[in-house]
C-alpha cells in the first residue's frame, strides 16, 4: 500500500491492519525463535558429536593405558611366581643337603658310641674274667666243696 492509500483508510481499518501486522510480526518472531531453538540444538549436537567423538578417542587411551597396567602387572607376578619355585627348589635342596649332612653325622656319632660301648663292656667282662678267676684260683677248695654237694659249677674262661 501506498501512503496515499493509507490516509484514505479510517482509524478502525488502521487498526487491523496494525493487529494482522502485530500478529504477523509476533507469528515470525516465535518461528524465528523457533528456528533459533532448532539451530542452538543443531550446533549442540554437532558439538557434542565432536566431544562424543574425543571421549571416545580418550576413554580408549584410558583403556590402552590400563591393559597395559594389567599386563605389566600379570607379567610381574608371573615372574615372582617362576622366582619363588626357584627359591623354593633352591631351599629344598638346601635342606636337603643340611639332612643327609646331618643323618651322617649322626651315624659316626652312633658307631662311635657303640664302639665305646663295646669297649666298655668287653673291659667290664675282661676285668670280671679276671677277678672271677682270682676268686677262683684263691678258693680252690670251694670247687671241691661244691662240686660234693650236687653242684656241677664250671667257670668259663672268656676266651673259650
Amino acid at each position: 500500500m501506498t501512503d496515499i492509500e493509507i490516509r484514505h483508510l479510517s482509524k478502525t481499518e488502521l487498526l487491523s491492519i496494525l493487529r494482522d501486522q502485530e500478529a504477523e510480526l509476533e507469528q515470525q518472531r516465535t518461528q524465528i525463535a523457533k528456528l533459533q531453538s532448532q539451530q542452538k540444538a543443531q550446533i549442540i549436537q554437532v558439538e557434542e558429536c565432536g566431544s562424543i567423538a574425543e571421549a571416545s578417542l580418550q576413554i580408549n587411551r584410558i583403556f590402552q593405558v590400563a591393559q597395559a597396567s594389567a599386563d605389566q602387572y600379570l607379567a610381574s607376578i608371573r615372574q615372582k611366581e617362576v622366582d619363588a619355585e626357584k627359591k623354593a627348589r633352591q631351599m629344598e635342596t638346601e635342606t636337603n643337603e643340611r639332612a643327609e649332612a646331618q643323618i651322617r653325622a649322626t651315624d659316626i656319632i652312633c658307631r662311635q658310641a657303640e664302639e665305646e660301648s663295646q669297649r666298655k663292656a668287653a673291659a667290664f667282662w675282661d676285668a670280671l674274667q679276671l677277678q672271677l678267676d682270682q676268686f677262683y684260683n684263691s678258693h680252690e677248695g670251694l670247687k671241691d666243696m661244691l662240686t660234693a654237694c650236687g653242684f656241677d659249677i664250671q667257670i668259663p674262661n672268656r676266651g673259650n
